[in-house]
Order: C-alpha cells, then sequence, then structure tokens
C-alpha cells in the first residue's frame, strides 16, 4: 500500500530546509536543486509544491515568521498590556543563533519585495500582521490604564515594529556587540518610550 503523504506537513518541511539554506548560504543558493539536495527530496518534489525561486524564498520567510509567532505566544501566556508588549518586543529581537537566522531570511526577502512589486504586496500584508499583534498589547494597556485613552495605538505599534526592525538589522550586522543584555536594554527602552509618550 503506497505511504499517504501529507502535502502541508511536506510543503513545511521544505519551506524549513529553505529558509536554513538562505540563512546560512544567502540568496544565491535558495534554487530548487538546492534545496532539493538539502531536503533529501528529489528536485521533481521540491517542483511539486514550489513554481519558482520567489515562491520558495516567499514560503522560506513564511516558514521564520511561523517560529516566531510560536515563539511569541507562548512568551505572552499569562500576559497582558504593557507587560505582554515588552515580551513580545524581546520574542522579535534576534537573541539566538536559530533568531538570527529568522532575520537573515527577512532582510533577504525584503530586499527582493523592495524592487519587486507581487512581493512587495505579500509583506505589506505580512506588515500589517505584525502591527495588529503589537497593536493589541497596546490597546490593551490602555484599558488597563497603563497608557494614556488618547493614545494613538496603530501609530505607536508601527513605531515600535519599525524600531524593533532596526535594532534587529544592526544586531545581525554585529551580533558581538548586541549581546542578550542589550537588545533587553533595548526593548526596555522602547517600553520607557511609549510610556513617555503616553502619559496616564
Amino acid at each position: 500500500m503506497p505511504k499517504i503523504v501529507d502535502h502541508s506537513e511536506r510543503r513545511a518541511e521544505l519551506s524549513a530546509v529553505a529558509a536554513q539554506v538562505i540563512a546560512a548560504r544567502g540568496l544565491e543558493a535558495a534554487t530548487i536543486r538546492e534545496i532539493a539536495q538539502a531536503s533529501g527530496y528529489s528536485k521533481g518534489v521540491v517542483e511539486h509544491y514550489f513554481d519558482d525561486k520567489e515562491q520558495l524564498i516567499s514560503a522560506a520567510l513564511d516558514s521564520a515568521n511561523h517560529r516566531y509567532e510560536v515563539r511569541a505566544t507562548k512568551a505572552t501566556a499569562g500576559l497582558q498590556g504593557l507587560a505582554a508588549l515588552r515580551q513580545r518586543i524581546l520574542a522579535t529581537l534576534p537573541m539566538t543563533s536559530a533568531e538570527r537566522d529568522e532575520w537573515k531570511v527577512r532582510l533577504v526577502f525584503w530586499s527582493l519585495a523592495a524592487i519587486q512589486p507581487q512581493l512587495r504586496q505579500r509583506q505589506r500584508r505580512r506588515f500589517g500582521r505584525a502591527i495588529m499583534s503589537f497593536e493589541q498589547d497596546i490597546k490593551v494597556a490602555v484599558q488597563a490604564g497603563e497608557l494614556s485613552v488618547g493614545s494613538d495605538t496603530q501609530v505607536q505599534a508601527r513605531r515600535i515594529v519599525n524600531m524593533t526592525t532596526g535594532i534587529s538589522a544592526a544586531a545581525l550586522h554585529n551580533p558581538g556587540f548586541y549581546s542578550r543584555a542589550l537588545l533587553t536594554a533595548e526593548a526596555d527602552y522602547l517600553i520607557t518610550q511609549i510610556k513617555r509618550e503616553s502619559p496616564v
């Protein structure tokens, strides 16, 4: 009896392999042939799930983002408001080598999205979802009286996402300088800033 293939599981597996290849060897290595070799599947199997390199890179980013979302959900479990926001920021920053790999994949995709309209549209949607996650924490903080009622929660969330992105990119370029302690201090600074801009 032929083995039943879970196509969602296999696609997720290949996406994770693509993310690993991109993080380790860059965009040039993210070919159908290289992913097939790294995954142990045939080139035909990889081509069954991905039509071209763009799809492969986008799937690699989805894989990296999924790992982040799982980590952020775990980090914020049982927390609300600014406490949850702080943990979400910490879960976003590249504290470990695996998290730095996630950011490497993001930056590769973003460089392509900057010049390719189709990829740029996908990235806008991802960026919007990220803002919504941070904004939800900020809204709860307003409801709890941690921030002023007049706070523009969407603007604050967008600023947090932008600043966190900048810090993460800097940490990739100088990982020896951006230690866990320094990244934690940067997260605390962002929380302090949002409280300063929104006095209760």
